[in-house]
């Protein structure tokens, strides 16, 4: 009993902090200043790497990849109809790669484990950690509602989309 009493504790600990932690995922709502939402603007110096209509792909011309205590080999940012909607983090070397998980789960709490990727999911933004190799890792923060309006938008005209409970 002292035992269950014990574990129920810990838990009611436990769930307020990682509430907490991924609502800072929500509390910063982008990346480096540039808010989920904000109009594509010559501002930003930025290159574009792909260009697939509605979404686009850039790299910021003066970028400094240090992020925390790791280095990106590339940071990629996603517009969709021209507003900020998603970053992608790619990471390169064994010695970078590992310090990635490390750093968000410092900020963030600890993720959902699903796979080889680590997920936290905020109402407003979401991460992804994916670990493709020991040597390389891709992260990928997204504005919610953007990426539903991204995945609307690939819905073929005249077909239903139902919606499917997650648990």
């Amino acid at each position: 009993m002292k035992l269950l009493l014990a574990s129920l504790l810990c838990l009611l600990l436990i769930l307020p902090a990682r509430a907490q932690s991924v609502a800072r995922l929500d509390v910063a709502n982008g990346f480096r200043g540039l808010t989920f939402g904000s109009p594509l603007t010559e501002a930003l110096h930025l290159n574009l790497v792909q260009d697939k209509g509605d979404e686009k792909i850039y790299e910021r011309l003066d970028e400094q990849l240090r992020v925390g205590s790791f280095t990106a080999a590339r940071i990629h940012y996603k517009f969709f109809r021209g507003q900020f909607a998603a970053v992608t983090i790619i990471v390169k070397g064994a010695a970078d790669a590992q310090k990635v998980r490390p750093t968000f789960e410092a900020l963030y709490g600890p993720g959902r484990l699903q796979g080889f990727s680590c997920k936290w999911q905020g109402a407003l933004v979401a991460l992804s950690c994916a670990s493709l190799a020991d040597d390389q890792t891709i992260l990928a923060m997204s504005s919610v509602p953007l990426a539903a309006q991204m995945q609307q938008a690939k819905v073929p005209v005249g077909t239903i989309k139902l919606k499917t409970k997650q648990k």
